[in-house]
Protein backbone atom coordinates (compact mmCIF):
# COMPACT_ATOMS: atom_id res chain seq x y z
CA UNK A 1 0.00 0.00 0.00
CA UNK A 2 1.23 3.35 -1.24
CA UNK A 3 1.48 6.22 1.41
CA UNK A 4 -1.17 8.23 -0.10
CA UNK A 5 -3.84 5.12 0.30
CA UNK A 6 -2.37 4.37 3.99
CA UNK A 7 -3.20 8.10 4.76
CA UNK A 8 -6.78 7.72 3.41
CA UNK A 9 -7.42 4.21 5.36
CA UNK A 10 -5.80 6.19 8.89
CA UNK A 11 -8.10 8.91 7.64
CA UNK A 12 -11.31 7.17 7.61
CA UNK A 13 -10.15 4.84 11.08
CA UNK A 14 -9.81 8.40 12.53
CA UNK A 15 -12.97 10.18 11.44
CA UNK A 16 -15.57 7.11 11.55
CA UNK A 17 -18.11 8.41 14.42
CA UNK A 18 -21.59 7.60 15.69
CA UNK A 19 -24.75 9.27 13.81
CA UNK A 20 -27.81 8.95 15.37
CA UNK A 21 -29.39 11.54 13.10
CA UNK A 22 -29.85 10.74 9.23
CA UNK A 23 -31.60 12.28 6.04
CA UNK A 24 -34.32 10.06 4.46
CA UNK A 25 -32.64 9.61 1.49
CA UNK A 26 -32.29 5.85 0.71
CA UNK A 27 -29.27 3.88 0.02
CA UNK A 28 -28.44 2.74 -3.80
CA UNK A 29 -28.29 -1.00 -3.81
CA UNK A 30 -24.95 -0.73 -5.57
CA UNK A 31 -23.19 1.09 -2.25
CA UNK A 32 -25.09 -1.88 0.12
CA UNK A 33 -23.37 -4.29 -1.93
CA UNK A 34 -19.89 -2.61 -2.05
CA UNK A 35 -20.35 -1.90 2.20
CA UNK A 36 -21.70 -5.76 2.55
CA UNK A 37 -18.63 -7.31 0.77
CA UNK A 38 -15.87 -4.99 2.61
CA UNK A 39 -17.86 -6.90 6.15
CA UNK A 40 -17.58 -10.28 4.59
CA UNK A 41 -13.22 -9.65 4.23
CA UNK A 42 -12.76 -9.47 7.85
CA UNK A 43 -11.27 -12.63 9.59
CA UNK A 44 -13.02 -14.70 11.94
CA UNK A 45 -11.78 -17.84 13.93
CA UNK A 46 -10.88 -20.79 12.07
CA UNK A 47 -12.20 -18.60 8.21
CA UNK A 48 -15.51 -19.38 9.68
CA UNK A 49 -17.04 -16.40 8.58
CA UNK A 50 -20.41 -17.05 10.17
CA UNK A 51 -21.65 -13.82 9.77
CA UNK A 52 -25.47 -13.51 7.96
CA UNK A 53 -27.16 -9.71 7.75
CA UNK A 54 -30.10 -8.33 8.09
CA UNK A 55 -30.62 -5.66 6.19
CA UNK A 56 -34.38 -4.01 6.69
CA UNK A 57 -35.42 -0.90 4.41
CA UNK A 58 -39.02 -1.70 4.64
CA UNK A 59 -40.68 1.50 6.55
CA UNK A 60 -43.61 -0.47 8.09
CA UNK A 61 -41.43 -3.62 9.26
CA UNK A 62 -38.93 -1.10 10.62
CA UNK A 63 -42.09 0.37 12.61
CA UNK A 64 -42.87 -2.87 13.87
CA UNK A 65 -39.53 -3.83 14.60
CA UNK A 66 -39.17 -0.56 16.76
CA UNK A 67 -42.03 -1.44 18.98
CA UNK A 68 -40.36 -4.61 21.10
CA UNK A 69 -36.64 -3.06 21.02
CA UNK A 70 -38.07 0.70 22.04
CA UNK A 71 -39.89 -0.90 25.00
CA UNK A 72 -37.14 -2.76 26.28
CA UNK A 73 -34.74 0.27 25.75
CA UNK A 74 -37.25 2.31 28.07
CA UNK A 75 -37.64 0.05 30.39
CA UNK A 76 -33.81 -0.24 31.06
CA UNK A 77 -33.07 3.07 31.02
CA UNK A 78 -36.04 4.20 33.66
CA UNK A 79 -36.02 7.86 34.36
CA UNK A 80 -32.42 8.68 33.96
CA UNK A 81 -31.54 8.83 36.97
CA UNK A 82 -28.12 9.20 38.58
CA UNK A 83 -26.48 9.84 35.02
CA UNK A 84 -24.38 12.56 34.34
CA UNK A 85 -25.47 15.10 32.02
CA UNK A 86 -23.35 14.32 29.37
CA UNK A 87 -24.90 10.49 29.60
CA UNK A 88 -28.10 12.07 29.52
CA UNK A 89 -27.72 13.59 26.34
CA UNK A 90 -26.24 10.96 24.31
CA UNK A 91 -29.04 8.46 25.96
CA UNK A 92 -31.92 11.16 25.28
CA UNK A 93 -30.20 10.91 21.31
CA UNK A 94 -30.13 7.33 21.36
CA UNK A 95 -33.44 7.19 22.63
CA UNK A 96 -34.61 9.84 19.89
CA UNK A 97 -33.39 7.70 16.82
CA UNK A 98 -34.48 4.66 18.37
CA UNK A 99 -38.46 6.17 18.35
CA UNK A 100 -37.42 7.28 14.80
CA UNK A 101 -36.49 3.95 13.48
CA UNK A 102 -38.50 3.53 10.48
CA UNK A 103 -37.16 7.21 9.33
CA UNK A 104 -33.12 5.59 9.09
CA UNK A 105 -33.12 4.23 5.54
CA UNK A 106 -31.27 0.91 6.66
CA UNK A 107 -31.32 -1.13 9.70
CA UNK A 108 -28.78 -4.06 9.77
CA UNK A 109 -28.92 -6.63 11.73
CA UNK A 110 -25.19 -8.15 11.70
CA UNK A 111 -25.97 -11.85 12.71
CA UNK A 112 -23.89 -15.01 13.71
CA UNK A 113 -24.48 -18.85 12.62
CA UNK A 114 -24.54 -20.30 15.47
CA UNK A 115 -23.80 -23.93 13.69
CA UNK A 116 -20.87 -22.15 11.77
CA UNK A 117 -18.51 -21.06 15.17
CA UNK A 118 -18.04 -22.81 18.23
CA UNK A 119 -19.78 -22.84 21.22
CA UNK A 120 -17.56 -20.19 23.29
CA UNK A 121 -18.53 -16.66 23.10
CA UNK A 122 -15.05 -15.26 22.68
CA UNK A 123 -14.67 -16.88 19.79
CA UNK A 124 -18.45 -16.38 18.33
CA UNK A 125 -17.84 -12.16 18.96
CA UNK A 126 -14.11 -12.48 18.08
CA UNK A 127 -15.50 -13.68 14.33
CA UNK A 128 -18.34 -10.91 13.92
CA UNK A 129 -17.36 -7.36 15.38
CA UNK A 130 -14.58 -7.22 12.80
CA UNK A 131 -17.08 -7.81 10.29
CA UNK A 132 -19.19 -5.30 12.09
CA UNK A 133 -16.20 -2.42 12.15
CA UNK A 134 -15.44 -3.17 8.43
CA UNK A 135 -19.08 -2.28 7.62
CA UNK A 136 -19.01 0.61 9.43
CA UNK A 137 -15.08 1.78 7.85
CA UNK A 138 -17.36 1.11 4.59
CA UNK A 139 -20.11 3.09 4.64
CA UNK A 140 -17.98 5.82 6.07
CA UNK A 141 -15.87 5.99 2.87
CA UNK A 142 -19.09 6.18 1.19
CA UNK A 143 -20.42 9.43 2.86
CA UNK A 144 -22.86 7.06 5.13
CA UNK A 145 -23.01 7.47 8.63
CA UNK A 146 -23.29 4.34 11.32
CA UNK A 147 -24.55 4.06 14.29
CA UNK A 148 -23.71 0.39 16.36
CA UNK A 149 -25.93 -0.71 19.30
CA UNK A 150 -26.98 -4.00 20.82
CA UNK A 151 -31.08 -3.54 20.39
CA UNK A 152 -32.67 -6.86 19.35
CA UNK A 153 -29.71 -8.68 20.46
CA UNK A 154 -30.76 -10.55 23.73
CA UNK A 155 -33.97 -11.38 25.22
CA UNK A 156 -34.08 -8.40 27.90
CA UNK A 157 -33.13 -5.87 24.05
CA UNK A 158 -36.18 -7.56 22.05
CA UNK A 159 -34.44 -10.45 20.70
CA UNK A 160 -37.43 -13.21 20.24
CA UNK A 161 -39.97 -10.66 18.72
CA UNK A 162 -37.18 -9.37 16.37
CA UNK A 163 -36.27 -12.72 15.09
CA UNK A 164 -40.17 -12.93 15.00
CA UNK A 165 -40.80 -10.16 12.64
CA UNK A 166 -37.73 -11.22 10.54
CA UNK A 167 -38.43 -14.84 10.49
CA UNK A 168 -34.49 -15.46 11.90
CA UNK A 169 -34.39 -19.12 12.33
CA UNK A 170 -33.37 -20.93 15.99
CA UNK A 171 -29.36 -21.05 14.89
CA UNK A 172 -28.95 -17.69 14.23
CA UNK A 173 -27.73 -15.19 17.19
CA UNK A 174 -28.42 -11.13 16.54
CA UNK A 175 -25.16 -9.79 17.72
CA UNK A 176 -25.71 -6.19 17.24
CA UNK A 177 -27.94 -3.58 15.08
CA UNK A 178 -26.08 -1.32 13.39
CA UNK A 179 -28.23 2.07 12.01
CA UNK A 180 -27.35 3.17 8.37
CA UNK A 181 -28.28 6.28 6.83
CA UNK A 182 -26.74 9.88 5.35
CA UNK A 183 -25.84 12.13 8.20
CA UNK A 184 -28.59 15.03 8.44
CA UNK A 185 -25.56 17.30 9.31
CA UNK A 186 -22.08 17.87 9.68
CA UNK A 187 -20.11 16.11 12.46
CA UNK A 188 -16.72 16.61 13.83
CA UNK A 189 -13.91 14.05 14.99
CA UNK A 190 -14.60 11.49 17.67
CA UNK A 191 -13.20 12.49 21.45
CA UNK A 192 -11.11 10.00 22.56
CA UNK A 193 -8.28 9.57 24.96
CA UNK A 194 -4.83 10.46 24.35
CA UNK A 195 -3.46 6.76 23.59
CA UNK A 196 -0.15 7.21 25.07
CA UNK A 197 -2.49 6.94 28.67
CA UNK A 198 -3.66 3.14 27.75
CA UNK A 199 -0.64 1.15 26.47
CA UNK A 200 2.07 -0.45 28.06
CA UNK A 201 5.10 -2.17 26.49
CA UNK A 202 6.11 -5.46 27.44
CA UNK A 203 5.04 -5.85 30.86
CA UNK A 204 1.88 -3.96 33.11
CA UNK A 205 3.23 -0.72 34.44
CA UNK A 206 1.41 2.22 35.85
CA UNK A 207 1.23 5.07 33.54
CA UNK A 208 2.90 8.09 34.92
Amino acid sequence: MKKEEAEVVMRSIETLRSVRSFKPDSIPKETLDRILRAASMAASGSNTQPWEFVVVQDRDVKARLKEPMLKKWLARIGGGTGMSQRMKETYDEATEMLRNSEKVPALVYCCLDLNRIGRGEEVRYASIYPAVQNLMLAAHAFGLGTCLTIHGSTPTRGEPEVKKILGIPENIKIACLVYMGYPSRRYGRPRRRQIEDRVRYEKWDPVA
